[in-house]
């Protein structure tokens, strides 16, 4: 015969109210949890908690350089860093690099972060900043404020679409942009790069180079067009008379629109690979040998005709009689505006004779009243 003992219905409810009791004090306890991490989360994102302060070190020196390793883009604004003119930056990325990076790099001069992924360069806050290499990076926007003292900007290898920004850099002096994804360039850009020496455009995608007005670049000495996609070039309107390295090869010209005359300092002038117009390019050829400008290399292959090392085509596009009248047309409107200029200032002085001769014609009526009235005091 079997016994069993029959469960107290209150001691059981009081085990079920115990057990759902202490879910519930779990349950509120994950919750709590839970919150905490979300206000903790939130207070990291927007920097109310402190990340503990980093001293940097020179690891290496290259080349003169203080080379700084393993800088996170959090740790940075509480860093510390050597007082070195001249910084390298490495083995570190960085998604922007722009004025809170440079406030705590007060004393650099000259500063290298090549190869950081770096994809946005805001260039502020680098008030004593002369040089910077930027290249090798992911770098698709840039920006620029005024009165930076930027003497030289490496900018090649990048992902640069639009350099526009870069027009504020009157102090500039090297400026390297090859190797980007420039497909359209208006000159306007360097317009007030009045002491450039140095610009570098090859190995771009571009098609057109727009001059909208007279552009006057009075210290470059070297222009670098080549390896781009260019069918169409009007140099009429550059006035660049120091220039003396130009380098147009492995475009897609027929011709060019003047044969250089706007260069009187040209001495090196490169022209293979292109599609050059035969009757063209003789008479370009004549010139440099009239003007002694040389070029340093020659087509290897041609498939129509080589002429002074240069492979040309009797069928490639020819200048249109057209388009070199609006080109002269430029030319003729860049010297009417000068005449003008030249009228205005004849104007002034015309004006300032005028007002000489006034003040000159009242002193010599104010001495003869003076000499009268001696003489009359005499008698």
């Amino acid at each position: 015969m079997f016994h069993t003992d029959s469960a107290d219905p209150h001691q059981l409810d009081q085990s079920f109210s115990e057990t759902n009791d202490r879910r519930a004090e779990s349950s509120e306890t994950a919750l709590k949890m839970a919150s905490f991490f979300k206000r903790l989360l939130t207070l990291i994102a927007a920097g109310f908690i402190l990340v503990e302060a980093v001293e940097y070190s020179c690891t290496d020196y290259h080349k003169g350089y203080c080379v700084v390793e393993n800088v996170t883009a959090e740790s940075m604004p509480q860093a510390t860093f050597p007082s070195d003119k001249l910084l390298l930056i490495q083995n570190s990325t960085f998604t922007t690099f722009g004025e809170e990076q440079f406030r705590c790099l007060p004393d650099v001069e000259n500063l290298m972060i090549h190869h950081l992924k770096i994809e946005q360069l805001e260039l502020n806050g680098c008030d004593r900043l002369s040089m910077l290499f930027a290249s090798y990076n992911h770098i698709s926007n840039v920006t620029a404020v005024e009165a930076l003292p930027l003497r030289s900007l490496h900018l090649y290898q990048n992902l640069l679409t639009d350099v526009s920004p870069l027009k504020v850099l009157t102090e500039l002096e090297q400026l390297y942009l090859n190797d980007n994804l420039l497909e359209v360039l208006t000159m306007d850009v360097f317009a007030n790069m009045k002491n450039l020496k140095i610009l570098t455009l090859h190995r771009n995608k571009l098609t057109a180079i727009d001059t909208v007005k007279s552009i006057g670049l009075p210290s470059l000495e070297s222009l670098f067009l080549q390896h781009n996609a260019l069918s169409y070039l009007d140099t009429s309107l550059w006035r660049m008379p120091a220039l003396q390295k130009l380098d147009l090869s492995d475009n897609n010209l027929g011709f060019l629109f003047t044969f250089l005359e706007e260069f009187p300092s040209l001495a090196e002038l490169e022209l293979h690979t292109n599609q050059w117009n035969c009757a063209w390019l003789h008479k370009m050829v004549d010139r440099m040998e009239q003007r002694a400008i040389g070029h340093g290399q020659i087509d290897r292959t041609c498939d129509g005709t080589l002429f002074g090392g240069v492979c040309c085509k009797a069928e490639a596009s020819e200048p249109d009689p057209m388009m070199l009248l609006i080109s002269r047309t430029g030319i003729v409107d860049d010297l009417q505006d000068r005449l003008e200029g030249q009228r205005e200032k004849v104007e002034q002085l015309e004006e300032a004779h005028r007002k000489q001769s006034f003040r000159y014609d009242e002193m010599k009526r104010k001495i003869d009243k003076l000499e009268e009235w001696c003489s009359n005091k005499e008698l």
